[in-house]
């Protein structure tokens, strides 16, 4: 009996745990459930800007992942070299040797250089520092915290003799030709005892290299790491840290093997350049080394050999082509044959796959070959229907190349040199969206008669409103008949004739509007003279002479417009 009891006493003990666990399971999915309803949009507990703010706290583990290879050979000397076989010289002479890539850049820089003066006319190019909150209106003492600012960056650092530094059109371009030519801008800043950034200076980013590291990882909070070195025929010569140096890449990649390094349009241009150096030096040597002659000379009948060498000698002193080639041929023989080896001249001139050439390395820039001066697409048509616009060609070149340029160096300065000294300001380059004040002009003339008044759109020139409340309209006809009819004045307004003009005019234009004016005022004057004793009618009188000058005061802005 004692082993049935235990075995029911073990039973029932079973049986209220699985009671016991089931009533959890079904409260936990109820108060489930109610929690889901709760977090739900609208729900009491949804996320909201006060609940859930912008995270402040820093991480509290450095990342795992690798940033470059920590096996690479290439750190033996204290820096990671470029992992490329195309060198820093190799890129400079491709440049160099190649006019089309000249041409490119050269444009480029150009272009960025028109951006190197203070914005003082919404029509003209270049920069200014402006407020980081758009929507804060600028203090006195922000303008002119602003001015001085511009007045820093023009002169590229504090200095008492400007005159012996680098103008910021100077800094530009050199650092323009830097980032096209190696992807790689350095800016190496010098700080005065606050720890500001007092002047910069561009240097020659191919002496410049990232600093080796037994991590795999540097803290950017770590401000007293060395993060590059200077090198000067393979030794390192300066080191410099994160705020000692800008070290801009345009094109990053995420490549552990290429150890933080850009790349280069020249390098993805290999193949190209290489093919375009080809075909450039093979039209090039056809006026030093070429052979093929342009014509023979054949002396039918005998002549001695002396002769015949008297004639050769003085023929090639006086006639040879450029480098002594294409040289005559000069016979004596009876019969001649010549065979041709050459189809057409244009197999050596190579246009198709020059135009191509220029288009690729073009495209890769970026640029349109329009703004090198290749033409193409209708090349020779005098007119197309559907024909390009070279203007608007250009415009959208600049949107594809120009504009990601401007904000690249725009982002430098800001994080090297103006959030330095005060955050709640910023550099900006202005001037690339700009219309001309024909256009300008065009654009106030649309949205003055539709969505503006005269006083809105002289308000965004800065210029003071008309007087008299004049330029509180909007010229669309449309619209001021809405009004007139509004005030009681319109066509077919009780006791007033005419508001419009004679026959229902909508627009009430010319002397037919001022005539219904006059009319209107003529008539309340010979009311006004009747002897009428009741202050009622007076005081209604009076106000409705105003509401017809106001009114009038709408017609004569429209006539005047």
């Amino acid at each position: 009996m004692g082993f049935r009891d235990e075995l029911k006493g073990l039973s029932a003990g079973v049986l209220a745990t699985l009671g016991s666990v089931a009533t959890g399971i079904s409260d936990a999915l109820i108060k489930g459930d109610d929690e889901s309803a709760d977090s739900a949009p609208g729900g009491k507990n949804a996320d909201t800007a006060k609940t859930n703010p912008v995270p402040t706290e820093p991480a509290k583990d450095d990342p795992q992942s690798l940033f470059w290879d920590p096996f690479a050979i290439i750190e033996q000397l204290g820096y990671t070299d470029r992992p490329s076989a195309i060198t820093y010289g190799t890129l400079k002479a491709m440049v160099y040797k190649t006019p089309i890539i000249s041409a490119i850049i050269q444009t480029r820089i150009n272009q960025v250089a028109s951006f190197a003066r203070p914005q003082h006319d919404k029509y003209q190019l270049g920069f200014r520092i402006k407020l980081r909150d758009q929507e804060k209106e600028p203090t006195p003492e922000d303008r002119k915290w602003i001015a001085q600012m511009e007045s820093l960056i023009m002169r590229t650092g504090v200095t008492n003799n400007p005159r012996g530094r680098d103008n910021f059109e100077v800094f530009l371009r050199k650092i323009t030709w830097d980032s096209l030519t190696y992807d790689q801008s350095c800016i190496e800043i010098v700080s005065n005892r606050k720890g500001q950034p007092a002047e910069w200076y561009a240097v020659d980013a191919s002496t410049f290299r990232l600093a080796s590291n037994s991590t795999t990882f540097i803290d950017e909070d770590d401000e007293q790491a060395i993060r590059y070195v200077q090198i000067y025929d393979g030794m390192i010569i300066n080191e410099y840290t994160q705020n000692q140096l800008n070290f801009g890449i345009r094109n990053p990649r995420t490549d552990i093997r290429l150890h933080s390094y850009g790349t280069s349009e020249l390098e993805m241009l290999v193949m190209a350049i290489t093919s375009v150096l080809y075909a450039w030096e093979y039209n090039q040597r056809g006026f030093s080394q070429g052979s093929m002659a342009k014509g023979i000379i054949n002396f039918k009948g005998p002549m001695s050999g002396k002769q015949l060498q008297s004639f050769r000698r003085h023929w090639y002193q006086m006639l040879s082509g450029v480098s002594n080639a294409f040289r005559t041929p000069i016979t004596n023989t009876e019969d001649l044959q010549y065979i041709s080896l050459q189809q057409s001249s244009r197999d050596m001139e190579y246009n198709a796959w020059m135009d191509f050439l220029i288009k690729v390395v073009c495209s890769c820039y970026n640029m349109d070959p329009a703004e090198v001066n290749f033409q193409y697409g209708n090349t020779g048509q005098k007119s197309s229907l559907m024909g390009d616009n070279n203007k608007e060609k250009i415009t959208e070149s600049k949107e594809r190349g120009l504009r990601p340029l401007l904000r690249f160096i725009a982002n430098q300065m800001n994080q090297s040199i103006v959030w330095p000294i005060n955050e709640d300001f910023e550099f900006d380059f202005i001037g690339l969206d700009a219309q001309t004040k024909d256009q300008t002009a065009e654009l106030n003339t649309k949205r003055v008669k539709s969505i503006m008044t005269i006083d809105e759109v002289r308000a965004e020139e800065d210029k003071p409103p008309l007087p008299d409340g004049y330029g509180e309209i909007i010229l669309d006809p449309t619209y001021i008949q809405y009004v007139q009819a509004k005030e009681g004045i319109g066509s077919g307004a009780p006791g007033q004739e005419g508001g419009f003009g004679e026959d229902g005019d909508e627009e009430g234009e010319g002397d037919e509007g001022d005539a219904d004016y006059e009319k209107m005022l003529a008539k309340y004057e010979s009311e006004e003279d009747d002897d009428d004793d009741d202050e009622d009618d007076n005081k209604k009188g009076k106000d409705v002479k105003k509401s017809m000058e106001s009114n009038s005061g709408k017609i004569i802005v429209d006539l005047e417009i």
